[in-house]
């Protein structure tokens, strides 16, 4: 029987049984359900808070409308790569034509999905998204514009050499030839990190004197998520940086799912904040707008 028959076979089997053990020649059944099952959840979370920012833009005033549509941006960006994600990773680890004609060559299994499921899109996608991200908290504050500007030049490049000196760690790239390569490049990584945070927690401050209590408290949330979810990312990074050759399937697992699941809440939930605190601008500045709302 030839490989491709192989696979069509053992997975229109596993669909009658019910088995979940065959989707993956490298991963188990539940292991492969669980990243798949939890990367679908990132895409619907991206692309329904997508919609709703979109739709609910007109609810703030003009001033503010640009830091929600610039959230909506945010998640757009993300669904389209969480897309991308989804169908590099049934490629990679799925029971495909490709993986069961590697496999039925004796290949390692685990090492030719490592090599097809492209964690790129992943730095793609926040290379792109968490400078906006930043910019987002900013602009939502209506800060004056000489203010936001100096503001938004040291986070933005920050939040840019954040994620591209992670990604060749991360990746597993040999670009300086050295020992213990991915922990050099996590710690330049962690540099600009610790700026970002710096900025945001003090230089800050003076910022958010001006602003009414509630938008000081959901701020506050907002640093805190920030640091939270931008915390999952080093250290799922330093959990693998200390392996050679492919990732074990718990590793796969475990940075896959928690990747997954602090993007959708420094980027949706993040976004539904940023539109909260837009909506309590609005309504204290102008009290036509806040009766129509009906604040």
């Amino acid at each position: 029987m030839s490989g491709q028959n192989f696979a069509r076979l053992t997975y229109r089997k596993a669909k009658q049984m019910g088995d979940v053990g065959v989707l993956s020649f490298s991963l188990t059944g539940y292991e492969f359900s669980a990243v798949y099952n939890v990367l679908s959840l990132g895409l619907a979370s991206m692309l329904f808070t997508s919609l709703f920012l979109w739709v609910a833009r007109d609810r703030v005033l003009p001033k503010y409308r640009m830091a929600v549509m610039v959230s909506a941006t945010v998640t757009s960006i993300a669904g389209y790569h969480y897309f991308r994600m989804f169908d590099s990773f049934n490629h990679g680890y799925g029971i495909n034509d490709s993986s069961t004609a590697a496999a039925m060559a004796g290949k390692d299994m685990l090492a030719f999905g490592a090599a097809n499921y492209n964690v790129g899109y992943r730095y793609i996608d926040w290379f792109l998204t968490v400078p906006l991200l930043l910019v987002e908290l900013v602009a939502v504050l209506g800060l004056a514009k000489a203010i936001q500007s100096s503001l938004l030049k040291r986070l933005v490049p920050a939040a840019a050499a954040m994620i591209a000196l992670g990604y060749p760690g991360d990746a597993k790239l040999s670009i300086l030839n050295i020992a213990n390569e991915p922990s050099i490049w996590g710690l330049l990584s962690t540099i600009p990190f610790l700026y970002i945070m710096y900025v945001l927690w003090f230089e800050m401050k003076k910022s958010l004197d001006s602003q009414s209590e509630k938008v000081r408290g959901l701020f506050q949330t907002l640093r805190v998520l920030l640091l939270a979810t931008w915390g999952v990312y080093p250290i799922t990074f330093i959990l693998a940086m200390n392996s050679t050759g492919a990732s074990t399937p718990s590793e796969v697992v475990a940075r896959e799912i928690g990747y997954s699941i602090a993007d959708i809440l420094a980027k949706c939930l993040f976004g539904l904040i940023i539109f909260s605190i837009a909506r309590i601008k609005s309504a204290e500045e102008d009290k036509a707008h806040a009766a129509a709302e009906g604040h």
